[in-house]
């Protein structure tokens, strides 16, 4: 959520919000302080290895519309590509795509596609 709509929200409203996303704010008082708690809470990373690489991903992609749009459904492999930039961010989805090329330019397919179940399936960014 956009922090400066999410600043303009009552204690009230926060509280719901904070619900929906499975927040605690219990410890918080005050709109701005709930505000702060879930802005960071959304900040978090779930951090995993997936082909040597060492990744890290804002939970907040996890929960981006167009990811949810992109994997629902009758996917294909361009959905799974652009999902997957989406979440890792170019410097991450970069690296993942140099993993995948053979020396002679060859794209291994089947290591991207491991990659990609493996960051979309993980148990790091389903349970936050």
């Amino acid at each position: 959520m956009n922090r400066e709509a999410m600043d303009r929200m009552s204690a009230k409203e926060l509280d719901a919000y904070a619900k929906v996303l499975g927040i605690d704010l219990r410890g918080a008082k005050g709109a701005k302080r709930k505000a702060e708690v879930i802005a960071a809470r959304r900040e978090r990373c779930a951090e995993m290895t997936v082909l040597g690489i060492e990744l890290e991903i804002p939970i907040r992609r996890a929960h981006d519309k167009r990811v949810s749009d992109l994997l629902g459904g009758n996917r294909t492999d361009a959905d799974m590509v652009e999902a997957l930039g989406l979440l890792l961010g170019e410097e991450q989805f970069e690296a993942v795509e140099a993993a995948c090329t053979e020396d002679d330019g060859v794209f291994d397919v089947e290591a991207f596609a491991y990659a990609a179940a493996a960051i979309i399936g993980s148990p790091e960014l389903k349970n936050f």
